[in-house]
């Protein structure tokens, strides 16, 4: 316990960090300044390689090693790879922010980004040292969930390989090369590691607050977990559909990403027969209608005006503050109120307020800025108001102190 709580306290200081850090980045879009040394873009990169690395991570990480005893039966075992996990974590991430702001990415942000590969590698070990002496078979549904969730972060390891191969090796001569290594990485990462590994947690909190009075979900969890092994790999390439991906990859690649989508539906009607802790239901709640949306949105590479949005960098930033935002850091933030103590309504009143009203301008924005360019400032404007307290919810929210 003593690990996990280092690693939730280490996740909510890094929100801190991030939110802030979102919100001069907004400013950008509406006004033009320069930051100092920095460039915007590398700052994007610094917050955003944070957000996933420092938030996110750590904050599931720190979860499921809290949730870990219930299944095992015994407090998570001090050991050297748990040791060396925490010792690096504050290294590891702040090295990526510190890199990244200055340099992008470069030799020293690309080094910091593989010591944070070093802690999931580190993770795997104290997670799977614990649950190996259960079988397999007799898993309970939420850690048949999380060690999915923990082979898809191994498995996100992939993506940054190829992109070292790309550049380091072969020079940036098959750009198409470099671009699955990206979109690989994001996949496994966002949709894989984060999203799999929450519906784990739900999972594990709900049967907590139900008292072990519900119905078995451990087939149900089983044909998620098989589906997001299989499916978010292949379903990343769909994002090179428009640079220039040909012959059967690309139906493959869209065919698993709406059975993905589909995947994703089955999980909302599974934790529809959930009672939820009742600190955690309103950014569940919210967290399972931004779920509900992306799947939807899964299914958007079928249509023939889709290559042209994903080449539009507005609706994909919509896209990618979606899952960060309103599905990730809703559930996150739910599962840290739901073991630490319900967070005050305000902070969700003014998380759920800014952060819906920034993506739905974003999402404007990203539809109509190109027919009607007289809207571009007004939707920024709006999105960068939002960003105030959406930060000031979010950060309130996710404080230990209460």
């Amino acid at each position: 316990m003593h690990a996990a709580n280092i690693l939730l306290r280490s996740s909510a200081r890094w929100l801190a960090v991030v939110l802030p850090l979102g919100v001069l980045i907004r400013s950008a879009f509406v006004w033009l300044y320069t930051p100092g040394p920095f460039y915007w873009g590398d700052l994007i990169h610094a917050h955003s390689h944070t957000a996933y690395f420092g938030w996110a991570g750590l904050g599931l990480m720190g979860l499921i090693l809290h949730l870990l005893p219930r299944f095992t039966g015994r407090p998570v075992a001090e050991s050297r790879p748990l040791t060396w996990l925490l010792r690096l974590a504050p290294w590891a991430v702040g090295g990526a922010l510190v890199t990244f702001a200055w340099w992008g990415y470069a030799g020293p942000s690309i080094g910091f980004a593989a010591l944070n590969e070093v802690l999931w590698v580190l993770f795997a070990v104290v997670f799977w040292r614990e649950v190996r002496g259960r079988p397999l078979r007799d898993w309970p549904a939420p850690l048949v969930l999380m060690g999915a969730a923990v082979l898809l972060l191994l498995l996100s390891i992939s993506g940054t390989t190829l992109v070292i191969i790309s550049e380091a090796v072969l020079d940036g001569a098959f750009p198409l090369l470099y671009q699955a290594g990206v979109y690989l990485f994001l996949e496994l990462y966002a949709d894989g590691w984060v999203e799999i590994g929450l519906m784990g947690v739900v999972l594990a909190l709900a049967e907590r607050e139900a008292a072990g009075g519900q119905a078995d979900e451990g087939p149900a969890a089983r044909r998620v977990a098989t589906a997001a092994l299989l499916l978010v790999g292949p379903a990343a390439l769909r994002m090179l559909i428009p640079r220039g991906l040909e012959g059967p990859l690309v139906w493959l690649s869209i065919a698993a990403g709406a059975l993905f989508g589909l995947a994703q539906l089955y999980f909302l009607a599974i934790a529809r027969r959930l009672r939820l802790p009742a600190a955690a239901g309103p950014w569940w709640r919210l967290a399972a209608l931004s779920l509900a949306l992306k799947a939807a949105l899964e299914f958007m590479p079928v249509l023939p005006a889709w290559s042209a949005l994903a080449l539009d960098r507005n609706p994909v930033i919509a896209y990618l503050h979606l899952k960060l935002l309103l599905l990730a850091s809703s559930g996150l933030l739910g599962a840290l109120a739901a073991v630490r103590g319900a967070a005050e309504p305000w902070s969700f009143r003014l998380y759920a307020a800014g952060s819906v009203v920034m993506v739905a301008a974003l999402a404007a924005h990203g539809l109509l800025a190109r027919a009607i360019p007289a809207v571009n400032w007004p939707l920024y404007a709006v999105a960068f108001a939002a960003a105030f307290p959406a930060a000031a919810g979010g950060i309130w929210g996710a404080q230990p102190w209460r």
